[in-house]
């Protein structure tokens, strides 16, 4: 907690009340009686608003009213007191990747001055799209230079209800390459002297060419810079993969306190530095009594050690009161394995990095070239209780990989009067959130500079809500209140949305009677009025099982309209109103619960019709996109009707329980250009996600807009079996010789794995490779179900491979169990097929001419040229005729040279797909074309009179003799057809007498 937050608790009334309230059940251990702080019994999670957007960042005012971000640029503010969560505002944002609105933060001073602090990336002009990971052909490096950015911390002052924007200080920009994913960081925190500390990312692709999960070092000609982090987190003289210390001036501006890493005016460095070596710090912490900053990193994504590259992806936990080198892209955990070098152009390993004094060579570096000693990790971990020494932090976790997000230290006031405060048990401990593995643990420290000498799971997720929630989904931020209360903002499981489990909670400690639970349903929440509403609050419910009373708001202004478990009002007016719901149990505790309703516009339905939810892919894959949207309002269709701009898509690469987004793009259909590999680890987990929202054009007056959205998952072609959804029965085992790595063993009957989602559109068989003689069914929604499709896996040493065909495969989207007749070990599945993925080329038709047809070179065919797609639609084509370019419409065969001609049309998709035809026929002539050519051009005005009569008379001689068979007459007459032919008086145009001629000749002998 800040100095500036104990200093408003032990003066702020409380001002919020419980809402929707979760009891703990016991610890179950002998502490929780010695000790009430470990009884979980005596705390609970209240649901402050499930309105969250896409959930970034929070901060807690001085009277417990929460603001909070969306990445889309939302502000929102929850006012627990009245159960209502509205955006106050909306920050224009450059919404790409992980790049956004991040952090919002109070300054120490806030209550006199007023201050909020944003951190996000402002629109600026970059180009649309992804960045390419190579040097497209006929550039040189200066064209990277296009899709440089920066991200922007800046302050506004707070009106009470809303932020000015007018009142706008910017403070600092932090470089950033555009068009490509990831790690922004951007967290906010003081410290007791005011010096402000900005977290930043290293701004590096989590996947790129050959990185395979080790560090992104790649500086190899022809390669996007943006693929390489020594040029940021690695770089003295660089402000990214770095943690800024700061003092921020009156006027917005700052300058630089004593004790950061570099001295000013050190050379190649930069004075702002406190920490480097970062890679993705996404959450700090500064301790106001000790001075310490502590921040959670992310690691790579290599599942495993490799002697050629360094050591397997972990994540670290650091506390320090001194500027430091944190290593990244060097060193990692406790420095007893460094990177190694790598070269990305002949793909070959260097030596291992000093991590006493780490060398940045990279030709990006503009900074120093021996850099700081790398400090080891506080704390460190991998996805197993054998990849570091601390095995509870996988113990605590209910999800795989691993996503630190860091927290707060609490400090314990007694003079706070909030009686539900954290007690003193937790008094200097760092609360520590884990974003996959959804769980938060409290660290004791044993010093500012650690080491960590106890590890707690605090509330562990067995404890679920009275609706069946878990405590922790995905944390995303966690901050202490002025009231000694924990505010977490949960992310849930999904991706670039506002999820359906996603919120914002705070945890009570509350003995005794605790709060109920408030919770409702609408019949609809937007449309056009009169709109009639039906509420039903059945969901709610009391931890001790007692009656409560319900009491309705219909429209937020304070005032309870109705009472009972449901309730209609019908809306007359347009606006948007918050309806309120209050809950009582018999001891007087209450919640509320709110939900807006908009009257004078009704939300957009959004449905990707293309690709299906579940759908397989490879990695390289172009994948085409169709949604449909409707909106009663703005239309269905064309210019009068949906706005496809306002479609907006992401794709990203989903990483066990949270995703990389890659690329974004607008418009209602078109292409998705996957990576062209997973760029993680053999080990992981990896999967396509695609996320689309339609914002429509609001409703009449003020009536706001509003959006609609929807989401499809995409398995990779490539199913690893120990990466199933489910696992009963089954263990999973470590094997070197195995897919990624890892295999089932004790696949027995009666056990059973299951993927979910699956469609498997476009997949034709499955090829399974698998040991010890048996079967595995594959059943379509339950374990159960008659198999569609056996695998019989033959008795032999080491790995089969089994193709099977899935001729009966189901279709639609489910759920793909797979069951076993017992004694084999499954190691992967691959669905063969082009899946969702556009794959085939488009067809072309060619109309007017013939393959292997003989045509006479007075005819004129009518050349039509179209290419159709199964996809797209008509795509361009482009043709050649004998090498020179064609194009559709009246083909003039008099201007070809006699014989065998090679027609070649091609067409290419967006998608890349291309297909060519080839048409080969033949011209000749005749004494018919011939007459029938100089009476065309004679009409046409390029012979004249004179020549038109006196070319025939030759031309009808030479026919008369050849058909006599006088060939010595015809061709004497035909050589006073070729020169009155060559003659300009005659014949005006020299590519028709040259024509002429050529004809003659082919007529002789």
């Amino acid at each position: 907690m800040h100095r500036t937050l104990r200093r408003w608790a032990a003066r702020a009334a409380l001002m919020s009340l419980p809402l929707a309230g979760l009891v703990l059940p016991a610890a179950g251990s002998a502490a929780a009686a010695d000790d009430p702080a470990l009884d979980w019994a005596n705390y609970e999670r209240v649901t402050l608003s499930k309105s969250v957007g896409e959930p970034i960042d929070l901060a807690v005012l001085p009277d417990n009213r929460v603001l909070h971000t969306a990445r889309n640029g939302d502000l929102r503010l929850t006012d627990p007191g009245r159960g209502t969560t509205t955006v106050v505002n909306h920050i224009d944002v450059y919404n790409n990747s992980e790049m956004g609105l991040q952090t919002v933060a109070l300054d120490p001073d806030f209550d006199e001055n007023k201050w909020v602090y944003l951190f996000y990336a402002p629109p600026l002009n970059t180009p649309a799209g992804s960045a390419p990971q190579t040097l497209p052909a006929g550039e040189d490096d200066s064209y990277w230079a296009r899709w440089e950015g920066y991200d922007l911390l800046a302050r506004f002052k707070w009106t009470g209800d809303a932020l000015d924007l007018s009142t706008r200080q910017e403070i600092i920009r932090v470089p950033h390459t555009r068009g490509q994913c990831c790690h922004v960081a951007g967290d906010v925190d003081f410290d007791a002297d005011g010096n402000l500390y900005l977290a930043t990312g290293d701004n590096t692709p989590a996947s790129g060419p050959n990185t395979n999960g080790y560090a992104p070092i790649n500086d190899a000609p022809g390669y996007n810079p943006g693929l390489d982090t020594r040029r940021g987190a690695g770089n003295t003289n660089d402000l990214r993969g770095k943690i800024l210390r700061i003092r921020v001036g009156a006027d917005g501006g700052y300058t630089i306190p004593e004790g950061n890493l570099f001295p000013p005016g050190t050379e190649k460095t930069r004075p702002e530095i406190y920490v480097m070596g970062v890679r993705n710090p996404f959450r700090i912490d500064v301790d106001d009594e000790t001075g310490a900053v502590s921040w959670g990193d992310y690691g790579p994504d290599a599942g495993t050690a490799s002697p050629d590259r360094g050591p397997m992806g972990l994540v670290e936990w650091q506390t320090t009161s001194e500027p430091m080198n944190s290593g990244w892209p060097y060193c990692t955990g406790d420095n007893s394995q460094p990177y190694r070098d790598f070269d990305f152009a002949t793909l070959t390993s260097g030596p291992a990095f000093d991590c006493s004094a780490p060398v940045n060579d990279s030709r990006w570096n503009t900074g120093l070239t021996t850099l700081p000693p790398a400090v080891p990790a506080t704390l460190w971990y991998g996805d197993r209780d054998t990849d570091q020494p601390w095995p509870e932090l996988t113990a605590f976790g209910s999800g795989t990989g691993q996503a630190p997000m860091g927290g707060p230290v609490y400090h314990y006031d007694e003079d706070n009067p909030a009686g539900t405060k954290f007690p003193a048990y937790w008094d200097g401990k760092h609360f520590f959130g884990e974003f996959s593995q959804d769980y938060v643990a409290a660290f004791t420290s044993d010093g500012p500079d650690g080491p960590v000498s106890k590890i707690e799971d605090f509330l562990p997720n067995p404890a679920l809500t009275a609706n069946g929630q878990p405590v922790w989904d995905n944390p995303m931020d966690m901050e202490f209140g002025p009231d000694g209360s924990l505010y977490v903002l949960d992310y849930g499981d999904g991706f670039f949305r506002e999820n359906p489990d996603a919120g914002l909670y705070r945890v009570d400690y509350a003995e005794g009677n605790k709060s109920p639970h408030a919770e409702f349903t609408a019949s609809t929440t937007s449309g056009q009025g009169p709109l009639e509403v039906a509420f039903d609050a059945e969901g709610s419910t009391d931890p001790e099982g007692r009656a409560l009373t319900y009491d309705w708001d219909f429209d937020g202004d304070g005032t309870y309209d109705a009472t009972g478990r449901t309730a209609t009002h019908t809306y007359a007016d347009d606006g948007r109103f918050q309806a309120r719901l209050r809950v009582t149990d018999p001891l007087g505790l209450t919640a509320l619960a709110s939900r807006q309703i908009t009257v004078g516009n009704t939300a957009p339905a959004v449905e990707v019709t293309f690709p299906a939810h579940g759908g397989f892919f490879s990695w390289g894959d172009t994948v085409p996109y169709e949604v449909e949207v409707t909106d009663p309002e703005d239309g269905t269709d064309g210019a009068d009707g949906i706005d496809c701009t306002r479609l907006a898509w992401t794709f990203g690469l989903g990483h066990n329980e949270h995703a990389h987004p890659v690329d974004s793009g607008t418009g209602c259909a078109g292409t998705v250009v996957t990576p062209q590999d997973a760029g993680h680890g053999a080990t992981e987990n990896v999967f396509g996600v695609l996320g689309v929202t339609y914002t429509d054009g609001g409703g009449l007056g003020d009536v706001p807009a509003l959006t609609g959205e929807a989401q499809v998952v995409l398995n990779p072609s490539l199913l690893e079996a120990e990466h199933a959804d489910l696992l009963t029965g089954v263990e999973v085992t470590d094997d070197e010789t195995a897919s990624g790595l890892r295999k089932l063993t004790s696949f027995d009957e009666g056990d059973r794995i299951a993927y979910d989602p699956v469609d498997l559109t476009g997949i034709g068989a499955v090829r399974t490779v698998a040991t010890g003689a048996g079967e595995l069914q594959l059943r379509w929604d339950s374990a159960t179900a008659e198999p569609f499709a056996t695998v019989r896996v033959p008795a032999g040493d080491g790995w089969q491979t089994v193709t099977t065909p899935l001729t009966d495969a189901p279709s639609g989207t489910g759920v793909l169990y797979v069951t076993s007749s017992g004694g084999v070990t499954a190691d992967a599945f691959t669905f063969t097929g082009p899946g969702v993925a556009d794959k085939a080329g488009p067809e072309i038709t060619v109309v007017g001419l013939t393959d292997g047809a003989r045509y006479g070179d007075s005819a004129t065919p009518g050349l039509s040229l179209t290419a159709e797609d199964a996809v797209f639609g008509e795509v361009p084509v482009r043709a050649t005729l004998d090498g020179d370019p064609v194009t559709a419409g009246a083909l003039e065969l008099w201007r070809l040279p006699l014989g065998t001609h090679e027609l070649l049309v091609s067409a290419e998709d967006p998608a890349g797909n291309s297909t060519t035809t080839k048409v080969t026929f033949t011209t000749r002539t005749s004494f018919t074309d011939v007459r029938t050519l100089v009476e065309r051009f004679h009409q046409r005005g390029l012979i004249t009179d004179k020549g038109v009569g006196e070319l025939l008379e030759r031309l009808d001689q030479a026919r008369r003799h050849a058909a006599a068979g006088r060939d010595g007459l015809a061709d004497k007459a035909l050589d006073r057809f070729i020169a009155l032919a060559a003659d300009r008086h005659l014949v005006r145009d020299t590519a028709v007498s040259a024509a002429l001629v050529r004809d003659a000749g082919a007529l002789k002998g």
